[in-house]
This record gives structure tokens, C-alpha cells and sequence, in this order.
């Protein structure tokens, strides 16, 4: 007897594909993938690496000077069998005195008050280590590589619930500046991470969003201190919360000069206290701890060197004629910030009230525009200290995008020169001579 074939089994097949291919969508556009895929071309970084002849202590850079300047730790100590491969060492090594000897490591310091200002991920790595010095190497790369796919998965998802494709968060994970800070032992990763934990608890935390965000900022200014921008950015938005958009066309008179200023100081008397909670949890602590520094070290931590320039651009003049590395820090450095700080004013003239924008502004103003002299010496300080920058500009993509109808070839331009020296600092580091025993 004939048998009528079912029209639901039929269809199983294709239903059997459309599900896969639903699935595989869905993969490819989560956050955790893009996360995914950073930590993993990380491991794969620290792998070629390690296969070089290199271990986890040239990651510190430890100079032959700095363990020379003092006897006061059983801990820290010059060793005549270990190959220094810097005199001087760089800032990475100040993280691993503090981690292995957090009371001592003052004595082998240039500028102690300075230093400790970024105490968190220091003694996170000894946390980890469970006080064994000899672990503390593998921890400050832990917490760095944990950083990398945390901030990334913070931000692609901040990206995500915005409507933008995740993967933009590519753009932070893989640039210069923080494959710098890794390979460095350096806190940007840490820090950076912790202010992209905060917008996005701050966007999408929930009831208790402001008091999340705010300890995540606390932490991440204990961290490095330049995560303050984004704390006072994102505070003073949120005590002027509810202001209306200017309307354009209407002339600045005194009467509606005056209007608008009480708009302004009605809406901090509305938003004041979550505006407080936010300030006060993320700097307050941070003011607390640099107060105990004074009162320890004799200093608040600011040296001369490390002072913001009143002129722009002085501290890049200082170097003037500029060399090999001061033209690679114009390329991939001053070049994208001046395109990024040119979105973020035309934004504003169109009348953009984005605390992206604003956020992205301040960060161009301060660590790249106003930079002091020792900041541009080369590409290694200014690319990592000028990360902020790259995390506002992509902050700022839904803002940018309603101005240019998401054609994005400012960002294009900015991720070339941000990315443009990676591939030769990943070669150069392979070729460096290992420190350690030889």
C-alpha cells in the first residue's frame, strides 16, 4: 500500500540547517567570542614567546639600576648571575617590587609616592600568588591576560546592546598600546578593563547600577590613575541628566543665557545624589590613599616630569627636531587622536549631548594633547598611556555614526594607525635578547 509521506519529516532536514546556521549567527555575534578570540590570540602571543628563549621575568623588564639602588629588602636584590637586559628596566618593574615586597619596594624607586599611586593590580598579583615571590611573575601576566578578554567582553557587549557589531571591541583588544601594557606588566589592561566593567554596569547594571559602576571606577583609578577621566566624565553627566538638546537657531540672549544656567543647576539639584554616589566611591578612596602617601612618603605623588603641559602639544616640541620614534609616536598616536577629537566637535556642533563624545574629548585633551615631554620620549609610553582614547573613540561609534550614516572610514583610518607598528613590535620582541640566567 502507498504511504503518504509526513510534511513535518520532510522538512526536517532544512529545519535541521536553519537551526545551525541560527546557531552559528548567534555565535559569531556574541561578545564572548570576540572575548574569546582576544585571550586567545594573547596565549598564542606568550606561547611564541616563551618558544623564543624567553620566560615570564622579561615581561618585567627589571633594571640593573633599580636593584642596585638600595640593600633594604632580603627580597629584592642585585644578582650577579642574572643577564639585565635594561640599565634602567622599565615601569613593570615597580609593579613586581611591590608585589613581592609591597612595604620595601619604596627604597628601590625613582619617584616612591608616584609608583605606589597604582596599588591595586600589584597586590592582586600577590593575592594570587598567595605571597609565593616566585609565582608573581606568572600572576601580573594572568591578571593581564584575564583584563584583556574582560574589558574586551565589556565592551563588545556594551557594543552589542547598542546596536553596533561586537567585534569593534577587535579594535581595543589587539591595539598597540595594550599588547604594549601586557608585555610590560603594565596596568592599563587591569585599569581599562574596570572602566569598561563600569559604563557598561553604569548603561545596563540595573537598580543598583550607579553604586556597581562606581566601586568598578574606584578600583580601576587605584589601578592607574588616568581611569579618573572616564569617573568624572560619566559623574557630571549623570548630575546633568535631563537637560534638553538646544534648539537650534535661537539666539544667545541674556535672558536665554540665564534660562539655560538654571535648567543646568536644576537638573544637578534632581541628579546630585546618584551623581555624589558615583564621584565620591570612585575618587574618594583613591583621595584617601593619596593622603596616606603624603603622610608616608612625604609626597602626593605628582612628580615635575609627569605634569600635565599648559601649551599643546609642548611636551612633543620639547623633542623637536623629531626622531625615528617621536615621528612613530605622531603616526600612531597624535595622528588618530586629532581625527577622533575632529568627530567629537563636529559632533557637538550638531548638537550631540553623547557623554561619549565628551568622554573621548577629554581623553584626547589630556593624555595625548596636554602630554608632558617624558610621555613622547617613544611609542612604548605615549601608545599605552593614550589608551583611553581608543576605548572613548569606540564608545563614541553610536554617536558618530548618526553624523555620517555608519560610514565609519574615520574609524578605518584611526585602527590603521593605531595598528600600523603592532606587527613590528611583535617581531622586534621575538628578536630580543631573553633575560634571565645565561
Amino acid at each position: 500500500m502507498r504511504t503518504t509521506a509526513r510534511p513535518e519529516l520532510e522538512a526536517t532536514p532544512a529545519l535541521n540547517r536553519s537551526g545551525a546556521a541560527t546557531r552559528v549567527a548567534a555565535w559569531w555575534r556574541s561578545p564572548w567570542t570576540v572575548a574569546a578570540v582576544v585571550l586567545l590570540a594573547y596565549l598564542l602571543w606568550v606561547g611564541a614567546y616563551v618558544a623564543t628563549g624567553h620566560s615570564a621575568q622579561d615581561f618585567i623588564v627589571i633594571g640593573k639600576a633599580a636593584v642596585l639602588r638600595s640593600n633594604a629588602s632580603p627580597l629584592i636584590h642585585y644578582d650577579p648571575r642574572y643577564y639585565y637586559t635594561d640599565r634602567l628596566g622599565y615601569d613593570g618593574q615597580y609593579c613586581y617590587f611591590i608585589a613581592v615586597d609591597p612595604v620595601r619596594a619604596r627604597f628601590y624607586m625613582d619617584w616612591p609616592a608616584y609608583r605606589y599611586t597604582r596599588i591595586a593590580y600589584p597586590l592582586l598579583a600577590r593575592a594570587l600568588a598567595l605571597g609565593q615571590t616566585q609565582l608573581i611573575p606568572d600572576t601580573l601576566i594572568l591578571i593581564n591576560l584575564l583584563a584583556m578578554a574582560g574589558g574586551t567582553l565589556a565592551l563588545a557587549a556594551w557594543l552589542r546592546r547598542r546596536g553596533r557589531s561586537p567585534w569593534l571591541a577587535l579594535i581595543y583588544g589587539l591595539s598597540l598600546g595594550l599588547f604594549i601594557a601586557v608585555n610590560g606588566d603594565l596596568t592599563e589592561p587591569m585599569a581599562y578593563a574596570l572602566v569598561a566593567l563600569a559604563v557598561y554596569l553604569l548603561d545596563f547594571g540595573g537598580r543598583r547600577r550607579v553604586l556597581w559602576a562606581a566601586l568598578c571606577f574606584g578600583v580601576a583609578v587605584l589601578t592607574r590613575e588616568t581611569a579618573a577621566i572616564f569617573a568624572v566624565v560619566y559623574g557630571c553627566a549623570l548630575a546633568l541628566q535631563g537637560i534638553r538638546a538646544p534648539t537650534g537657531g535661537t539666539p544667545a540672549t541674556r535672558d536665554a543665557v540665564l534660562a539655560r544656567l538654571r535648567e543646568v543647576v536644576g537638573a544637578a539639584r534632581r541628579n546630585w545624589r546618584p551623581a555624589a554616589l558615583l564621584l565620591g566611591v570612585a575618587l574618594a578612596p583613591y583621595a584617601l590613599y593619596k593622603l596616606f602617601l603624603w603622610v608616608w612618603l612625604g609626597s602626593l605623588g605628582v612628580p615635575p616630569a609627569m605634569r600635565p603641559e599648559l601649551v599643546p602639544f609642548a611636551g612633543m616640541l620639547a623633542h623637536w627636531p623629531l626622531q625615528g620614534l617621536q615621528i612613530v609616536v605622531v603616526d600612531c598616536v597624535i595622528l588618530p587622536a586629532l581625527i577622533c577629537a575632529g568627530m567629537g566637535l563636529w559632533a557637538l556642533a550638531r548638537g550631540s549631548r553623547s557623554v561619549a563624545v565628551w568622554a573621548l574629548l577629554v581623553n584626547v585633551l589630556f593624555l595625548v594633547v596636554l602630554l608632558p615631554a617624558d610621555s613622547f620620549i617613544d611609542h612604548f609610553a605615549a601608545a599605552r598611556i593614550s589608551t583611553g582614547v581608543v576605548l572613548a573613540a569606540l564608545y563614541a561609534v553610536p554617536a558618530f555614526d548618526e553624523l555620517t550614516g555608519t560610514k565609519r572610514l574615520w574609524l578605518l583610518a584611526c585602527t590603521l594607525l593605531w595598528m600600523m607598528f603592532l606587527p613590528l613590535q611583535i617581531i622586534g620582541l621575538l628578536h630580543a635578547t631573553p633575560a634571565g640566567y645565561h
